[in-house]
């Protein structure tokens, strides 16, 4: 991987306290039971949780802050603390995540079989191969879905129904977030604190909590100023939304450019929108100039790609070349490419500290910040390591498939985890991207079974659809706010599991109380991966394997040239993140935010970017509160409202 990049702006904690702090009983109370809010948001209202910075776990902390300024008028005594604040986000944040997007494309796989037996790979595939302890087909047992109409209550009762598929599911979820936070575990040493990561997403609630809610960031007039522009256009908007006839300042999509390009090749571009997204472009302003640079120009590179090859004859759009429509230009296969690469990258950056971690693993040694030992993290890899490769081999699939398969998602986890943790980027969508389509370019699919195929679809399908709440980073980023409060690491290794398996049953139980509510069967893709393996039956795939190995060469190429030219503005990263969707949304608000962040650091210097950084935090906490207030909105008057998003809320009941 590329070198490391310094800290965007001097660190508003210090990492160095000369004793480590523990974490107070009050604080994980209270981030345990704000759980129950945030975890209920994404089943109800997902739009609000599918970028990097999720908006349920900023609202718990907005709240705590403005319930700690009531507290200190009271007594300064009752008020929580900076680390309390920090360790009830870090616990929102990971359980929020968990209740994402991974239980939104599997969790209706539990019940929905019957009420889809009209669909012909739902029937002849997936009802008829998947396992009865992981899914129900009995109509009857699930009839009380259709139409929906219950309320929360009504889903209550019908825990003790769906408790043992739960445990059943959530045990392959947790083994895996247990092996991410046990890497995790193992690189917190470097990637905290030896390789200086800047952890550009950490900044705001840092900035929230710092001192208790009441840091300097409340004192300046420059966030104030952002804050109430900002504020005032978000519900002004809102507004226009419920009432048309009020006027609105667009802020999210201006113009789509595919709409002008009536004819091939250009009609081939793919979604090619210019957008703002405010919050977006505020986290840009943190983000490295050669991210911002390196995300504009690869996604360019992209939609050129699309238009060049149209122009041959090869139809193209937004998601030709994924595991969804496997095939040229091949940005799934380019995309594994460069993880690998970027995974090579990482270990030769963290070899002297990984020998460290090896020494330490046959000691037995004790860590410095009071964490788990990395023997015992070492341990917990392995095991979880073997949980989920033994949920392969339980549906048949070979253990020379399942090794690989799910070493390649951990590798991909490893690397999204530290660019994130680098570079900050706003999303990382990786749609329809996994160890499915890399497996079936590699050793093809002429071996697998009809049954082989309903299996690995299905239940890996979370490996394979959607990253944007991958729980990994979020793992990361709560050791790593730890390690600047020099808190003891090791409650924070524990309330971060904790919060896993809260957030999973939590969020499976919102999902599927929502369907009860609403009707809902949900999507996943779950049928397009299943009729790619069982319909187009080939052997390794010598174009697909050549452009992984293409992607590869070309990450190496970029850290050769940027090793090599320390000022070179392109980052592998940009490479990664912009071939695969997502960057469609905003690119061109991270390319507002590259020029404005640039004229401000070259004619105003430190002082002027520090005035920057207050209006950007004054953005984020405008654009967040707003979003919040029509988010609650929502789903208090189950009808449409405004959101900040990328998406918009479905017209209709919520």
């Amino acid at each position: 991987m590329a070198a490391t990049t310094p800290p965007t702006e001097p660190e508003a904690l210090s990492p160095k306290f000369p004793k480590l702090q523990s974490v107070r009983l009050r604080a994980i109370i209270t981030g345990f039971i704000l759980c129950f809010f945030v975890c209920y948001v994404p089943a109800n209202q997902v739009y609000s949780v599918i970028f990097s910075l999720m908006v349920p776990p900023v609202s718990a902390l907005l709240f705590m802050v403005g319930l700690n300024f009531f507290l200190r008028k009271i007594s300064p005594r009752l008020a929580y603390n900076q680390t309390d604040l920090l360790v009830i986000f870090g616990i929102c944040a990971v359980a929020c995540a968990c209740a994402a997007e991974w239980i939104n494309v599997t969790n209706m796989a539990t019940w929905s079989y019957p009420l889809r037996d009209t669909d012909g790979t739902v029937r002849d595939y997936l009802t008829k191969y998947m396992p009865d302890w992981l899914v129900f087909k009995d109509l009857k047992t699930v009839q009380d879905f259709r139409g929906g109409g219950h309320e929360i209550g009504y889903a209550i009762g019908k825990i003790p129904l769906f408790l043992p598929k739960w445990i059943a599911w959530g045990s392959l979820f947790f083994s895996i977030c247990f092996a991410t936070l046990c890497i995790n575990s193992l690189m917190r040493g470097a990637w905290c604190e030896r390789e200086r990561l800047s952890f550009p997403l950490i900044q705001l609630p840092v900035a929230l909590a710092e001192n208790g809610g009441n840091g300097p960031i409340w004192r300046s007039r420059y966030m104030w100023i952002a804050f109430g522009v900002m504020f005032a256009i978000d519900m002004l908007n809102g507004f226009n939304y419920l009432y048309p006839n009020v006027p609105s300042i667009p802020m999210k999509t201006i113009f789509d450019i595919r709409a002008v390009f009536k004819d091939p090749p250009l009609s081939n571009i793919g979604d090619f929108r210019i957008s703002i997204y405010p919050y977006m472009a505020a986290i840009g302003l943190f983000m490295p100039s050669d991210l911002l640079l390196s995300f504009v120009v690869f996604f360019l590179l992209r939609k050129a790609t699309h238009v060049v090859l149209a122009s041959y004859g090869i139809p193209q759009d937004t998601f030709s070349g994924t595991g969804l429509t496997p095939g040229p230009p091949y940005f799934d296969e380019q995309t594994w490419g460069a993880v690998f690469a970027m995974f090579l990258g990482s270990i030769w950056v963290s070899k002297n500290y990984l020998k460290e971690v090896w020494r330490d693993i046959r000691k037995g040694a004790k860590p410095e910040d009071g964490g788990v030992t990395h023997r015992w993290a070492f341990v917990g890899l392995i095991v979880s390591f073997c949980v989920c490769v033994g949920f392969g081999l339980v549906g048949g699939l070979p253990l020379w498939y399942m090794v690989p398969y799910v070493a390649a998602f951990l590798i991909f986890s490893i690397v999204l985890t530290r660019i994130r943790a680098q570079l900050g980027p706003p999303t990382h969508e990786f749609a329809f991207f996994g160890p499915t389509s890399l497996m079936s370019r590699f050793v093809g699919t002429r071996w697998i079974t009809d049954a082989q195929a309903a299996y690995v679809g299905q239940v890996f399908m979370y490996m394979n659809r959607l990253f944007r709440t991958h729980p990994m980073p979020f793992q990361l980023e709560t050791m790593k706010m730890g390690q600047l409060n020099q808190t003891r690491q090791r409650p924070i290794f524990i309330l971060i599991a904790c919060a896993v398996i809260v957030g999973f049953f939590l969020g499976s139980f919102y999902q599927t109380a929502n369907s009860y509510r609403t009707g809902n069967v949900g999507w996943s893709g779950v049928e397009n991966y299943v009729q790619n393996l069982v319909k187009d039956r080939h052997g390794p795939d010598v174009m697909g394997i050549t452009m992984t190995i293409f992607g590869f060469i070309m990450v190496m190429l970029l850290d050769a040239i940027r090793f090599k030219f320390p000022g070179f503005p392109l980052h592998p990263a940009g490479y990664v993140l912009s071939m695969n969707f997502g960057v469609d949304y905003y690119w061109f608000g991270l390319l507002v935010a590259l020029l404005v962040k640039n004229f401000v650091q070259r004619y105003y210097g430190l002082r002027g970017y520090d005035k920057l950084r207050a209006v950007a935090l004054g953005i984020l906490i405008a654009e967040y509160l707003a979003e919040t207030i029509w988010m609650i909105m929502a789903m208090a008057t189950h009808q449409s409202t405004y959101t900040i998003s990328f998406n918009d809320r479905s017209l209709g009941v919520q």
